[in-house]
């Protein structure tokens, strides 16, 4: 089992089920150290002498029935104590019966699957804070302690002949509600004689506590446990802790539980018995998520090892092949550590080395040129602790994505890469560069909004149609701010570049781009609708993809091999081939083609990825968004109001 906490609950496995020898039997402090037992009732207190068999029997069914009648007023007590988690836990013990405990205090195999799931928070990046543990653990370990009190109780009886067996049926009793004079005296009763039944009668007020307290902390504990389920629900499908606009703060996600009761529900209803195989299906199906739980098993141990060390100060600007010099050295060492083939031991830049730093320069989004200079020597230098919170961060982002759960087909777009991955039924079959928005600041005159408007948005959508030669239609910013100076600067720009300009019958004038080779959307739209206005496209700046970090659009998404994706899709959803693709593009002429299936585009924000060989990846925080979480800085702010009193110089 996994679980790092909850020591005390080996203990529930070491024997304490079994009648044992007074040797093996755990140091007894009293019945008054129970700190949980409640005072004996009038019954129980009185003291006894040799009772009958009969005589305890109905003491001991009284007792029971008194726990069974106040439990629903234990609950209530407990779900009130539980604040915002206490309307979904009023739902799930309606009848009081523990979901995860046994009434012997034993935890089932659901209760353990729960706490192997509990005990790998880190691994998903979850924060654990939410998760009660400490109280998990405190509660645990009282019912370990009061099971060993009703053992020890049990073996000091031992003395008598089955004393011990009877007073283990008078505890099963006490913590199940059900029994009988029959089943103590099957148990061993009816073989007591006078000295078993004195010594059971003398035994009688302290387990009638000690089995009232078990009860009370067994029905705590599981309490305990589906607290933490309730959290793992809220933190798996509604919680965005991450999310640089969406973000949802500490004490917004403690209230989920409580605002989001049904939803919750829904998901734990039906859970009872199988509940960890619920949580786990809750998990984001993206390929990705399970692929960067890998990721973090490789970082954690390289972490927990301290793997590596930053490199010494290097005397010049740059190292590149040929040199030799200690920081090689021990720049060879770092990359052999994190499992780059770098060769023999040594100080000098040779061939093997420059092929190691040429794909670590490539799986970190810079120029893979084998020039170590600072951007190489940042991103060397970056602690393993660092890249497993990375990872874990990148774990956030899938969970809260609305691409999460894709489908069997679709599109997957990362800003934080620049890149385009197509999916089939779990498996990428192809990718494709893209250009995403800038990230400058900018101002929409129209809206009077400033700041970084070209931002691509992180969203999911259905692609429903592909433009084949399309007309592009700036929007009215695009034209006062950019065309319209471009106009005026030169009379001829309008016919060099495929401007028309029509006056609709209701007067309004449209300002078109023509298709062509001049036309900003390229050969190919693939369009969709969405609130943002953002679609995938071509573009005639095809020098851009050569960029190794590509943020350069108005906010839509540039794809570098357009026409290949057109036949891919076309090809799958109309049987429509390349040529017949190129032959309407040559035509010049607007040609929408509506799909039969539109297909799912989500576009996420994750800066570590696993690429198709199992190779991990660590992309630029391209608009800051990484910074901002781990500055604590959330939710970012990209763009506020302005009022301007005049529009000259914006």
């Amino acid at each position: 089992m996994r679980q790092l906490f909850f020591p005390a609950f080996v203990l529930l496995f070491a024997g304490l089920t079994a009648c044992g020898s007074r040797e093996d039997a755990p140091k007894r402090k009293g019945a008054d150290a129970v700190e949980t037992a409640a005072a004996p009732t009038a019954e129980a207190a009185k003291p006894i002498a040799s009772l009958t068999l009969t005589q305890i029997a109905a003491a001991v069914a009284a007792e029971a029935k008194k726990l069974h009648d106040e439990e629903p007023g234990l609950m209530a007590k407990l779900q009130k104590a539980a604040g915002s988690d206490g309307k979904v836990l009023k739902s799930l013990y309606g009848d009081s019966t523990p979901r995860f405990y046994g009434r012997d205090g034993q935890l089932g195999a659901d209760g353990q699957a729960l706490l192997d799931l509990l005990g790998q928070l880190d691994r998903h990046g979850l924060d654990k804070s939410g998760y009660r543990l400490a109280q998990i653990d405190a509660a645990t370990k009282k019912v370990v302690e009061l099971l060993a009190a009703e053992h020890e109780t049990e073996v000091a009886l031992e003395i008598s002949p089955h004393a011990a067996m009877t007073a283990a049926a008078v505890v099963g009793w006490l913590h199940t509600g059900q029994g009988s004079e029959a089943e103590l005296a099957r148990a061993g009763g009816d073989q007591l004689g006078e000295t078993g039944l004195g010594a059971l009668s003398g035994a009688l007020p302290q387990l009638l506590t000690e089995g009232r307290a078990t009860r009370e902390a067994i029905q705590t504990a599981d309490l305990e446990l589906s607290r933490a389920v309730i959290r793992y629900v809220v933190d798996f499908t509604l919680a965005k802790p991450a999310h640089p606009l969406l973000y949802t703060s500490p004490a917004a996600v403690r209230k989920l539980a409580e605002s989001q009761a049904d939803k919750i529900l829904a998901t734990l209803g039906a859970a009872k018995g199988h509940t960890a195989e619920v949580l786990k299906s809750l998990w984001p199906t993206h390929p990705q998520y399970l692929l960067l739980l890998g990721a973090y098993d490789t970082y954690k141990k390289l972490a927990d090892a301290s793997a590596w060390q930053p490199l010494p100060k290097l005397a010049t600007k740059k190292v590149q092949k040929g040199e030799t010099n200690v920081f090689v050295g021990a720049m060879r060492e770092r990359l052999r550590l994190e499992g780059y083939d770098v060769g023999a031991p040594g100080d000098r830049y040779d061939d093997t080395l420059l092929e190691a730093v040429k794909t670590f320069q490539a799986r970190h989004q810079l120029e893979a040129d084998g020039v170590v200079g600072k951007p190489t020597i940042v991103e060397l230098d970056v602690p393993a602790e660092q890249r497993v919170k990375q990872i874990q961060l990148a774990l956030e982002r899938y969970r809260e994505s609305e691409g999460r759960d894709p489908g069997e087909f679709y599109i997957w777009v990362n800003i934080a890469f620049q890149q385009l991955w197509i999916y089939d039924d779990g498996q990428m079959i192809e990718t494709h560069k893209v250009i995403c928005g800038n990230n400058d600041t900018d101002t929409d005159q129209q809206t009077q909004v400033k700041g970084k408007i070209n931002r691509t948005r992180m969203f999911s959508q259905k692609m429903t149609r592909v433009i084949l030669a399309p007309r592009w239609y700036p929007t009215q910013r695009v034209i006062e701010l950019e065309i319209g100076p471009k106009m005026a600067k030169d009379p001829l720009f309008k016919e060099k570049e495929g401007y028309v300009m029509e006056v609709q019958p209701d007067g309004k004038e449209v300002v078109y781009q023509k298709a062509g080779k001049t036309n900003l959307l390229g050969d190919v739209k693939f369009q969709g609708p969405n609130k943002y206005n953002i679609y995938l496209h071509d573009t005639p700046f095809r020098q851009l993809f050569s960029k190794v970090r590509r943020t350069f659009s108005h906010g839509c998404i540039r794809v570098q091999n357009p026409v290949e994706l057109a036949e891919l899709i076309l090809g799958r959803d109309k049987g429509m081939g390349r040529q017949a693709i190129k032959d309407a593009i040559a035509e010049k002429e607007e040609v929408e083609v509506k799909l039969q299936t539109p297909i799912p585009v989500h576009i996420d924000y994750a800066s570590v990825a696993v690429d198709d060989e199992g190779r991990v990846q660590f992309g630029a925080d391209v608009y800051g968004y990484d910074e901002a979480y781990f500055a604590g800085a959330l939710p970012v702010e990209e763009a506020k109001e302005y009022k301007a009193a005049s529009a000259r110089g914006l």
